[in-house]
Order: C-alpha cells, then sequence, then structure tokens
C-alpha cells in the first residue's frame, strides 16, 4: 500500500503517496476491483459504468488498442465524513448524519489516442442521534493522478443526491462519472496512473472557482 496524506484537500494532498484505507466498517476493496462475492453490488456498478456500443459503418474493421485499467483506491481517510450540530463536535449524541463509501469501480477503453475512464462509488448516508430527515449532497471527488510526478490529469468533484424520507435513517447513493480523459501510452496504464476517490472536505459547499479564491 502507499503512503499518503490523510487530508482530502484533493488536488493538495494527492502530491504525496497516498495508502489505501477504509474507515471502521467500510467495505472498501482496496485494489478497486470487486471480490467475486459482492455479485449484486459488482453487476450493478458494471453495468452502470459500461461504455455504450454504437454500430459502427461497414468498414474493415481495425484492432483495438488493449489497456489495463489503472488501480483505483479510496485516499485514506476519506472513505467517511461525519458532520455534528454545532457545538457537540466529536460527541455520538451531537451526530446528524455520517456519508460513507461502500464500493468502487472502474472501466477503461481507448479511443482516439486516449484511455477513456468510467469510475463509480457508491456509498450511503446515515443519520445520527441530532440528524433528521430530508436531502443530502455527498461531495465525492475523483481524480486520476500521474504516478511520474503523483501529479492530477484530471480532477472532478460530484455531487450525489439522496433524501432519506421520514420514518428512515439510512439512503444509499451512487455515483458514475462521465469518461475521464487521461492520455494513452502503452497497455499497461497502471504504470502511468492511479484513480483516487474520496469525500471532498466541505460535506455541502462546492469549492469556489479558482478566480474567487483568495491565495494565503
Amino acid at each position: 500500500m502507499r503512503q499518503g496524506m490523510p487530508r482530502f484537500a484533493l488536488i493538495g494532498a494527492i502530491a504525496a503517496a497516498s495508502m489505501l484505507g477504509g474507515c471502521g466498517g467500510s467495505s472498501v476493496r482496496g485494489p478497486g476491483s470487486f471480490d467475486a462475492d459482492d455479485t449484486s453490488t459488482s453487476q450493478r456498478l458494471a453495468n452502470l459504468l459500461a461504455f455504450n456500443k454504437k454500430t459502427e459503418p461497414a468498414l474493415p474493421p481495425k484492432p483495438a488498442d488493449k489497456v489495463n485499467c489503472p488501480e483505483i483506491m479510496v485516499l485514506d481517510g476519506t472513505a467517511a465524513q461525519r458532520v455534528y450540530a454545532s457545538g457537540n463536535e466529536g460527541s455520538n449524541a451531537g451526530l446528524r448524519y455520517q456519508f460513507s463509501i461502500g464500493d468502487v469501480a472502474r472501466e477503461c477503453a481507448v479511443q482516439n489516442g486516449q484511455i477513456a475512464l468510467k469510475v463509480g462509488v457508491e456509498g450511503k448516508v446515515l443519520l445520527g442521534p441530532a440528524g433528521s430527515p430530508g436531502g443530502f449532497s455527498p461531495p465525492v471527488r475523483i481524480v486520476v493522478v500521474r504516478e511520474s510526478d503523483q501529479q492530477p490529469v484530471v480532477s472532478k468533484l460530484y455531487k450525489a443526491s439522496v433524501s432519506i424520507p421520514t420514518g428512515q435513517t439510512v439512503a444509499g447513493f451512487t455515483v458514475v462519472s462521465e469518461p475521464l480523459y487521461v492520455p494513452f501510452t502503452k497497455e499497461h496504464a497502471e504504470d502511468d496512473y492511479t484513480i483516487k476517490v474520496g469525500f471532498d472536505s466541505g460535506p455541502e459547499k462546492e469549492k469556489p472557482a479558482p478566480r474567487q479564491r483568495k491565495r494565503s
């Protein structure tokens, strides 16, 4: 496993190698592919991730470039995120809700000299003693990191939409990215890239655009 900073201000944190880790109770697998015994979850995310197959014109087929998908991992310390009532930070009684990641998956294909990556993240929202039913927006960050210098090639923030109805305390969510493109150099793309996912800091706030952000 690669050691890393537990902080998930992800653009900065990924500059160091990270260690895959799930928080207590998480069923995240380190390498990122689903275990064979989790058939229902595996199939559900596989179906969501599958690239659309389009009918090609009647032209002589040419061999498709082969590619091994990069490893996918959850950045250490970002598999769960808790939100507390004001003045009760850290206490179980003051917990409003918790986001957690359960499974991750990816699929890739070579398209026009680039690797098209689709990433799926499945998780849940759990209400705490101080929480109440309503709508939630877990902030999931997906980053493709270049192995040579540990710099991000692609970084996307996704907001899942989850609603917990009255009388319920938990609800699931799924995030599936659009194709994310990175340069294709060789079949073993796991040597060139790593996919890192996790909850971004600020559970219900989109990061401001650079022109609005003050430099320290």
